[in-house]
């Protein structure tokens, strides 16, 4: 990890304040966010749990079942919308954290400038209607068909099949519902392999058909997306961003052997440096799930950039490409 931060730090330069802050953002919003799915597990699978403990030593009998395929339909409906809501939440914070850096660096160029043409709040909400758009991007996108919302619901849909399969093996084993309830805990919380020494003869019988960790997939796809949101909204504040040069990969060092990633951040095809894209250029991120390869604009330097914004305040004209983005990036949020 330390060599990846020293090449941010490198490549940031004077900026690298806030670079570090935001790329700090980014790994605090991952390690929260996966604190929170598992927890939406764990709730909920103690509802269920609780619902067959009100049943005491009894047997949980094939007419209990059919009471609790209700219990479990309705999980499935909550887990779907904890989960549409947690990721709603956590693509909006990893967009903020990766145009947060973009924006600082723009702001503080018109500051030391003192640009009377350019003002701060008409920033702010450029920034503002580029985040929105890059949430959006993020949830219009599909793979393979797919949009976000059904991978998700996917998931929901795995979770109900895979209680719906244990409670069955339960009733097959002719367990009484506390001891049920009990394993459903104990499952969620630990995993599968925590059931072996304690339920063998079912844990053979449906073992192909449970998960490992039932959170473990959408904790995937959590870091996946999320990932996506944080390189969209690196992607989409530098192309409103005329400091910009161009967007920056920097290899994981978690990497166990070389793929992809290798590829993509190991190549100069643009003369721009190693892993370094044109904006308009820069390859889908992140390359694989679970994806850990850093992603940052790189930008001019502060100096030159404030020199270049003191010609162009002085004489347009001198400057094309600040003038090009005054009248169709800028001017587009002076309403």
């Amino acid at each position: 990890m330390s060599k990846e931060i020293d090449e941010l730090k490198s490549i940031a330069g004077d900026y690298k304040i806030w670079a570090l802050k935001s790329r700090k953002r980014f790994i605090d919003l991952r390690f929260q966010q996966d604190l929170e799915i598992r927890e939406i597990y764990i709730r909920l699978t103690n509802n269920i749990s609780k619902q067959l403990k009100k049943e005491g030593l009894s047997p949980f009998n094939k007419k209990r079942l059919e009471q609790m395929y209700l219990v479990l339909s309705q999980s499935e409906w909550i887990l779907k919308k904890k989960l549409i809501n947690n990721f709603k939440k956590y693509s909006e914070a990893n967009i903020e954290a990766a145009t947060g850096y973009s924006k600082a660096i723009l702001i503080n160029g018109i500051e030391k400038t003192g640009v009377k043409k350019i003002e701060k709040p008409i920033i702010e909400k450029m920034y503002f209607r580029t985040n929105e758009k890059a949430v959006e991007a993020i949830w219009n996108r599909t793979k393979e068909g797919l949009y976000l919302s059904d991978n998700i619901w996917s998931k929901a849909e795995k979770y109900r099949n895979t209680m719906t399969t244990i409670i069955q093996g339960a009733v097959a084993e002719g367990q009484d519902c506390v001891k049920t309830a009990r394993m459903l805990d104990q499952y969620v919380l630990k995993g599968k392999k925590t059931l072996v020494d304690d339920y063998p003869n079912m844990i053979k019988r449906i073992g192909n058909r449970v998960p490992s960790d039932i959170s473990y997939e959408s904790l995937r796809l959590a870091r996946t997306k999320m990932t996506a949101a944080y390189g969209e909204g690196t992607l989409i504040s530098a192309s409103v961003n005329p400091a910009a040069k161009g967007i920056k990969y920097i290899l994981s060092n978690t990497h166990p052997k070389p793929d992809m990633c290798d590829a993509i951040c190991g190549v100069d095809d643009y003369g721009l440096g190693s892993g370094v894209y044109p904006v308009e250029n820069a390859p889908s991120y992140p390359f694989h799930p679970n994806c850990l390869c850093t992603v940052i604009t790189v930008t001019e330097k502060p100096k030159d950039f404030v020199q270049r914004l003191k010609r162009w305040q002085a004489n347009p004209m001198s400057e094309p490409s600040l003038e090009s983005w005054y009248q169709n990036v800028y001017k587009k949020y002076i309403t």
